[in-house]
């Protein structure tokens, strides 16, 4: 078991959400395309994969959640890059920080909204089938959190369940290599 602080292991943590949310968009972002028979304009393929990174960011959380302090450092370096850099800079150099704490607060708002919703979709006594849950991340995914009836479709609800099922695994893995220090 390899000795970690918090800061390192939300380090570790960031690369695998960054690897496997980038994976799944691409892998789904085209197999989802084919079987709803639609073409993702660019708009939605961005809108596409934030929601990845979200519903992977919760996934973290779902299974890291007594790891609070790893969380927060995770949260920290996750909410960031969502602004671009030029403007940070810019934002810093004028003195302006209140600009950059508004589109951080909004971020962070987002985050938290979502993961509201999918912890009170998530059903501890399914085992392994999250349908409900699955439903309401495509909503997210693709249709800006409104229901549509083209998301019943067993292929889908498959592939997200997969996904999250699979990530979890990854990550209980990953943290079962790690005792943290600090």
């Amino acid at each position: 078991m390899k000795k970690t602080n918090s800061k390192e292991l939300a380090q570790g943590l960031l690369y695998l959400l960054k690897k496997f949310s980038d994976h799944f968009y691409k892998d789904f972002g085209q197999r989802v395309q084919t079987i709803l028979e639609v073409k993702l304009n660019e708009a939605q393929l961005t809108t596409l994969k934030r929601e990845i990174y979200i519903m992977n960011m919760w996934i973290i959380s779902k299974i890291l959640s007594s790891d609070r302090k790893v969380l927060d450092e995770l949260h920290k370096i996750y909410l960031l890059p969502h602004v671009n850099q030029n403007q940070i800079n810019k934002w810093l150099k004028q003195k302006e920080t209140e600009n950059l704490k508004n589109v951080l607060k909004q971020d962070e708002s987002e985050l938290n909204e979502r993961y509201a919703k999918y912890y009170a979709d998530w059903d501890d006594k399914s085992g392994g089938n999250q349908s409900i849950l699955v439903m309401t991340m495509l909503e997210h995914l693709f249709n800006n959190g409104q229901p549509d009836k083209r998301f019943v479709d067993a292929r889908l609800t498959f592939e997200v369940n997969a996904h999250i099922l699979g990530m979890m695994k990854i990550i209980i893995d990953f943290r079962k290599g790690h005792e943290i220090i600090d």
